[in-house]
C-alpha cells in the first residue's frame, strides 16, 4: 500500500523548462523573468507593487525594517511559524503577543494598543483569512502587515489576502500553495515609497551599482526561480479550488465523528485556500500514530507556540498560561494530507482510518 504524504509540490516539465530557458537566455540574477513575475503576482493579488525576495522570512523582515519598527512594538500571534515573530526582532522591534480565536487566527477583541505600538501583524493561518475588518477597527491608524505566507489566493470580503493591509508578505517554500522551485518570497503593497525601500533593502541598499545609502541585504529572488513561479502562478486558482474540494470531501466524511473539530470551510465573504487541512482532537498524538502505522503521514502545526520557544522564554521571560487558547491548540491540532494531486480515494482511505480508530477507541 502506497504511503500518503502530508504534502507534495507540483513540478512539471513546463516548470523545469521555464527555469532552464531562463538560465540559458537571461541574467541569472535580476533577469527579465523576475520583473515579469513581480508584475504578474501584483496583478493577481490586486496591488500596485510586488517585490520578490529570497524567502518568506526575508519578506517579513524587510517589511518590518521599511516600516521602521526599531525600538517599537509589533502586535502579532503566538500561534504561527516562529519566523512571524522573529522577523520583528531582526528588524529591531519587540513582538507583543495576542491570543487566538478557535480557528487559530489572532483574536481582534484582545488587541490593546499603546504609544509604543508601531504595527499589527495578523497571520492568515492555514490559508484561512484573519478577521481583517475587526483588526482594522481595533487599530484604525496603525500599520498592518499581513503575514500571508500560507494564504496565496485567499479572499476576504472581495479582496485577496496581501492587498488589505499596508503590506502583504508571502512565502514560496516548496510546501506552500505555490512555489518557485526552492526558497523564495514576495512583498505586496500599494505604497510606492514602501515598495522602493523594500526593493532597495533586498538589493544591498543600492541607489546605483556602487552606491548604497542604507544597510541592505542580499535578498533577491533568482531568475530561474522566478521563471518557475510564473508557471505555478498560472495554475494557482485551479490548485486552490482543488484544495477546497478536497477539504469539503474530508469534512463531509468526518462530520459525524464527534471526537474531532473540523475546520471552517469558509463563508460567502471568506474564501480560504487550505494550505493545510487541520482537525483538532484531544488524543492528537495517538491518532497521528495510528495513521502513521497505516501509511498516512500527518504533521503538527504548531506543537510549541512561539512564546514557549526556548529563545523567547529566555529573552522575554514568558511561560505557560499566558496565552491559553494558543497553548491548547498546540496540543490538539493535527494536519492531514492535502495537496492538489491528492486523490479523493486517498481522502476516503484516511477518513476510514480515522472513523475506525474512534469506533475502536470510543
Amino acid at each position: 500500500m502506497d504511503r500518503i504524504p502530508i504534502t507534495k509540490p507540483v513540478v512539471t516539465e513546463e516548470m523545469i523548462e521555464a527555469s532552464a530557458q531562463a538560465l540559458r537566455d537571461e541574467r541569472i540574477v535580476l533577469g527579465e523573468s523576475v520583473f515579469k513575475f513581480e508584475e504578474e503576482f501584483a496583478r493577481y493579488i490586486g496591488t500596485d507593487y510586488a517585490i520578490s525576495v529570497s524567502s518568506g522570512t526575508d519578506a517579513l523582515i524587510l517589511a518590518m525594517i521599511a516600516l521602521n519598527v526599531r525600538a517599537k512594538e509589533v502586535i502579532t500571534t503566538p500561534f504561527s511559524f516562529v519566523a512571524t515573530a522573529t522577523s520583528i526582532i531582526h528588524a529591531g522591534g519587540t513582538p507583543i503577543f495576542v491570543d487566538i480565536l478557535e480557528d487559530g487566527n489572532i483574536n481582534p477583541s484582545l488587541i490593546r494598543l499603546t504609544r509604543e505600538t508601531a504595527a499589527i501583524m495578523p497571520v492568515h493561518l492555514y490559508g484561512y483569512p484573519a478577521c481583517m475588518d475587526e483588526i482594522i477597527e481595533a487599530a484604525p491608524d496603525t500599520r498592518i502587515i499581513e503575514d500571508a505566507c500560507q494564504a496565496h489566493g485567499a479572499i476576504y470580503n472581495g479582496k485577496r489576502c496581501g492587498s488589505i493591509g499596508d503590506i502583504g508578505c508571502f512565502s514560496f517554500y516548496p510546501t506552500k500553495n505555490m512555489t518557485v522551485g526552492g526558497d523564495g518570497g514576495i512583498v505586496t503593497t500599494n505604497d510606492k515609497c514602501l515598495a522602493e525601500d523594500i526593493r532597495k533593502l533586498s538589493n544591498c541598499g543600492r541607489t546605483s551599482r556602487y552606491e548604497h545609502d542604507v544597510f541592505g541585504f542580499t535578498s533577491r529572488l533568482n531568475t530561474a526561480n522566478a521563471a518557475f513561479g510564473r508557471v505555478q502562478l498560472r495554475h494557482l486558482d485551479d490548485w486552490n479550488e482543488r484544495r477546497r474540494s478536497l477539504a469539503r470531501h474530508y469534512s463531509e466524511r468526518l462530520k459525524d465523528v464527534s471526537e474531532i473539530k473540523l475546520p471552517s470551510l469558509g463563508t460567502h465573504n471568506v474564501v480560504p485556500v487550505f494550505h493545510l487541512y487541520v482537525i483538532n482532537c484531544n488524543d492528537r498524538d495517538a491518532l497521528a500514530n495510528h495513521l502513521a502505522t497505516n501509511g498516512v503521514d500527518t504533521a503538527t502545526h504548531y506543537p510549541i507556540p512561539i512564546h514557549l520557544q526556548p529563545a523567547y522564554r529566555e529573552v522575554y521571560d514568558l511561560g505557560p498560561g499566558k496565552y491559553p487558547q494558543s497553548e491548547h491548540m498546540s496540543t490538539t491540532a493535527l494536519s492531514l494530507p492535502l495537496f492538489p494531486e491528492l486523490e479523493y480515494e486517498q481522502v476516503d482511505r484516511i477518513c476510514d482510518l480515522i472513523i475506525d480508530y474512534y469506533e475502536e477507541n470510543g
